[in-house]
């Protein structure tokens, strides 16, 4: 079983590092050039090339400013051109501290952050600017304290560009360890980080809350169809009448997509947990349905033979032979229709108010924070296949005179534990480990 889950793994780690992928210049200091025909922004990313063409251009601009002030013609520039120059200094002002988001347009504070940083003032704490990016600052606050309260009418100088490098994979490309990690702090938050936030209005909540919220959709919505297929598949498997009332319809009902009805489902239940619950029942009941009918019909026709051979009416061969009889194939079937109620989760979630890790999914998935989709769907791929080995373990309790399969991840884990508590408590373990204790 180890190498199923090896393997992609391995897949994955070798797309993800391979050597392949260029380094790339995340912006992290922007600026603009009449020179290029693109405009760069904070956050994005450039190949060597281009960064290498974008950072000569921004030189290029600076020389010439220099070249024109050193033969007495300086190059003119309004007070807006100006203001538009010093404004470059918002984003590592933010990170230092020294100026909020807000004041992003606040040029009489953007302009004293460049007066303090050339004085000393100011010392970054959190991101330093480059040796060439101080002496810019420096020579540009020379030009604010000649120009006095006015702002110059000549041009200054523009910062250089800066960036941070990384791997220039695709963005859906997040390796292993991101992802990792993101899972890792996802599941031991205790309050929701802003990066968690969504949609404006929308309630932040942690990783786990969410996750919370799925099982609570996919535990009530599978309960309310088991309770309705059970009875339903059992007397159309025992009953050709009640087999030929309710099966065709079940079958009919199965080919419509349940998401096709989400509308319907808001307008009676509405925009809560209610359609979201529905959608699940809706998805999960024709199958189970079916599926409860044609495990009923399976059962050994001797059994019925002999109880009816010993005076058994109807209800006591449906109450006392067929149920007994289907039970651990009937168990086997609600666990596989357990992991179908899980591909019906997400599409569930996105009904009405959206909720649970579908609202993770979705609402990071359209930012592309793949780091943050990842954990969400291992959180569900991982809830299906633990609980699943877990109900498989179980059955060796429920109906130890089946033939069981060979011991699963779960059971090998279990089986140490038994181990261990027998080494331990000897006398106890015994009684627990044993079957027939829990056998009906």
């Amino acid at each position: 079983m180890a190498l199923s889950f090896i393997l992609p793994l391995l897949i994955w780690s070798i797309a993800a590092y391979g050597p392949w992928w260029k380094v790339a210049h995340q912006v992290i200091l922007s600026a603009e050039s009449s020179r290029l025909q693109s405009v760069y922004i904070i956050g994005d990313r450039l190949d060597p090339t281009t960064w290498g063409k974008f950072t000569q251009a921004i030189q290029q601009d600076n020389e010439e400013i220099l070249k024109a002030r050193e033969s007495g013609q300086p190059i003119p520039l309004t007070a807006r051109q100006n203001k538009k120059i010093l404004r470059q200094l918002h984003s590592p002002a933010v990170i230092n501290g020294w100026l909020t988001r807000s004041q992003e347009t606040d040029d009489e504070a953007i302009r004293q952050v460049w007066l303090k940083l050339a004085a000393g003032e100011l010392k970054a704490t959190r991101r330093e600017l480059s040796d060439d990016n101080i002496e810019i600052i420096e020579a540009n606050a020379e030009m604010l304290k000649k120009s006095g309260a006015v702002w110059p009418t000549e041009s200054l100088l523009k910062l250089l560009p800066e960036s941070s490098e990384e791997v220039s994979r695709p963005v859906y490309l997040v390796p292993p360890d991101v992802v990792a990690t993101s899972f890792w702090e996802g599941i031991t938050a205790d309050r929701p980080v802003s990066a968690e936030s969504s949609e404006q209005g929308a309630e932040r909540k942690t990783l786990l809350q969410r996750y919370g919220e799925s099982w609570r959709t996919i535990v009530l919505g599978f309960l309310l169809a088991i309770i309705v297929a059970v009875p339903l598949g059992v007397i159309a498997g025992t009953f050709d009448f009640f087999s030929k009332l309710i099966e065709p319809f079940a079958n009919f009902f199965s080919y419509m997509p349940a998401p096709a009805f989400g509308v319907v489902l808001m307008a009676i239940f509405g925009l809560d947990l209610g359609p979201k619950i529905m959608l699940v029942f809706l998805g999960t009941l024709p199958c189970a349905v079916l599926t409860i009918a044609k495990t009923t019909r399976r059962l050994d026709g001797s059994l019925l033979e002999a109880a009816q051979t010993l005076g058994a009416n109807q209800r006591q061969l449906l109450l006392n032979v067929v149920v007994p009889g289907i039970l651990p194939n009937l168990y086997n079937d609600l666990r596989l229709l357990f992991g179908t109620a899980w591909t019906w989760l997400v599409i569930a979630e996105l009904l009405g108010f959206k909720s649970g890790l579908a609202e993770v999914i979705d609402t990071h998935g359209r930012r592309f924070q793949f780091d943050i989709v990842y954990p969400a769907i291992l959180l569900i791929g991982l809830s299906g296949f633990c609980m699943d080995q877990i109900l498989g373990f179980l059955s060796r309790f429920f109906f130890p005179w089946v033939d069981q399969p060979k011991q699963g991840f779960m059971g090998k884990i279990s089986a140490r534990l038994m181990k261990g508590m027998k080494q331990k408590y000897p006398g106890q373990a015994e009684h627990a480990a044993s079957p027939s204790s829990l056998a009906p």
